[in-house]
């Protein structure tokens, strides 16, 4: 379900911007929470979150990657 390359960079720059840097290791087309993207996000401190975002690219929900590695 990837994204095409104008919206992987669009959605790369806003997630960077609300996680305050680091690196976006996958982006891909989301519906949860009500969004359109889905950005995960190593922050400069090691920890990963994923970064939903909506059709303009605003912030849906910033959710800890930890927890939902064991919840399956």
């Amino acid at each position: 379900r990837g994204a095409p390359n104008r919206a992987v960079y669009a959605a790369t720059k806003a997630a960077l911007d609300a996680t305050g840097g680091g690196t976006a290791n996958s982006v891909e087309t989301d519906t949860e929470n009500g969004a359109t993207y889905e950005v995960e996000v190593t922050k400069p401190d090691g920890s990963t979150v994923d970064v939903r975002l909506d059709e303009q690219y605003r912030v849906v929900v910033i959710e800890g990657d930890a927890e939902d590695s064991t919840a399956e």
